[in-house]
């Protein structure tokens, strides 16, 4: 009789501890999820990387050192458009088919040098049908935002009066469910300041200054869903050119445009941190910071700058806060690039990503937890274009460890570099290394061949 009636306490036992814990699980909401990314902005130019003692942005420092610096961010491209489509999507630009920026005169692509082959097809647009994190996330619930440059809407928006080719291909159709600042621009133009010219960004008052406004907008959408788990793709069109800025800023940085720009970005990311504050949601809020590609200024202690494949040209900087899984004044060297925040956000919300066989990056989440790999040995980059600007620019590259071969498809020889001892990547050794070189060659051909890279046209 004991032995039943001890049974009987010890199932009701569990029965309410296991009541208990599923209540504890079901009482912690999913995160909210803040993306902020800069504009052609590299290492180097915000505080939080050593910088120089000029840049001020002391917001983006107390974000970086709330949680995790990543010293290895890569973008997946040189220039933005493609990175955009990959954080999108999950996908490399190559096997998407857009690998170099959307031009801003239709037809007008950057010429090679005489008897270089010509650029790659490449699409101008980002494709309805690609799979997009923001619907994957509006599938858990999310209410979702777009506020800033998309610049993956249609070739031609210098041509046009109001920033729209074809509205079609804005932000609102890949799921968010509002968009502001987001059409075919890839820069302000000549609106830094209102009247901005671009039909998704009501005119309020004249002179207002647009990361001004864009902050400001992203305050109000964390006050209007606080109460639910959102997500707001924060992508500023800072710092791209032209180099323009509030005259009081300007003044207060001695004169100098570029860094009154990266100030009143970082007032604005300033802006956000305040609203998650005051709106009580802070400690279960991820917010991550990230570049699209190198810098338009070159970064001292890289090779090169935008446009290139060499370090300057995909090196970003890049923090990430989420209170509770990342221990604050964190740091890792292990790469993560374009393709990561698709998973990363998807599972932080509770999404499965099983069903999508074409993602290709990572769920950042063990970094976040401290540990110190993830489970690829490569990066790849593919950019079939002319840039002359730089200096290796048409291309393929992959990165393994400490080594990175350049593959310069007929216009630059190859090149085999050990990042490890030549961070600055002026030192051929390839043929010192022709196994290691060999190996790399091999993986890369095998990567461009599964993802269908287009080619340069003889």
């Amino acid at each position: 009789m004991k032995s039943k009636q001890t049974t009987h306490a010890l199932t009701a036992l569990f029965a309410v501890l296991s009541l208990f814990a599923f209540s504890a699980h079901a009482a912690t909401p999913p995160p909210n999820i803040i993306f902020i990314m800069a504009d052609d902005l590299g290492p180097g130019w915000v505080d939080f990387d050593g910088s120089s003692s000029k840049i001020n942005t002391p917001n983006l420092e107390r974000l970086a050192k709330s949680g995790m610096v990543f010293t290895k961010a890569y973008a997946a491209a040189t220039v933005c458009s493609p990175t955009r489509a990959a954080c999108i999507t999950g996908m490399s630009p190559a096997q998407i088919g857009l690998t170099t920026h959307i031009p801003a005169v239709a037809g007008k692509e950057r010429p090679g040098p005489k008897g270089n082959p010509k650029d790659a097809e490449s699409l101008k647009h980002l494709p309805l049908n690609l799979p997009s994190y923001a619907r994957e996330l509006k599938k858990q619930g999310y209410a979702t935002a777009f506020i800033g440059k998309w610049h993956l809407a249609g070739e031609g928006a210098n041509k046009t009066k109001d920033g729209v080719v074809n509205s079609d291909w804005h932000p609102e159709h890949y799921g968010f469910d509002s968009n502001i600042g987001g059409c075919a621009m890839g820069g302000p133009g000549k609106a830094w300041f209102e009247p901005y010219r671009n039909a998704t960004i009501k005119n309020r008052k004249k002179g207002e200054y647009l990361t001004d406004r864009l902050g400001d907008e992203a305050v109000s959408f964390i006050k209007t869903h606080k109460d639910k788990p959102f997500h707001l793709s924060l992508w500023f069109y800072s710092v791209h050119t032209p180099i323009k800025a509030p005259r009081d800023l300007v003044k207060k940085n001695g004169g100098n445009a570029y860094l009154a720009m990266l100030e009143s970005m970082d007032n604005a990311v300033g802006k956000v941190l305040a609203a998650l504050d005051e709106a009580g949601v802070k400690d279960n809020t991820m917010v991550v910071f990230y570049s699209d590609n190198g810098g338009d200024k070159p970064t001292e202690w890289l090779a090169d700058k935008k446009g290139s494949l060499l370090e300057g040209g995909l090196r970003v900087p890049m923090a990430v806060t989420w209170p509770g899984v990342i221990k604050p004044g964190t740091e890792t060297d292990v790469p993560v690039t374009s393709m990561d925040f698709f998973p990363t956000f998807v599972h932080a919300a509770g999404g499965s990503t099983k069903d999508i066989p074409q993602l290709e990056g990572l769920d950042l989440k063990p970094l976040f937890q401290g540990e110190n790999k993830l489970d690829r040995d490569a990066l790849f980059w593919h950019y079939p274009h002319n840039r002359p600007d730089v200096t290796y620019y048409m291309g393929s590259s992959i990165l393994m460890g400490d080594w990175k071969l350049y593959q310069g498809l007929g216009v630059k020889p190859d090149a085999l570099f050990n990042l490890k001892k030549d961070p600055m990547e002026t030192k051929n050794v390839l043929m010192a290394n022709p196994e290691q070189a060999e190996r790399m060659r091999g993986k890369l051909k095998g990567w461009l061949s599964k993802v269908n890279a287009k080619m340069p046209k003889s």
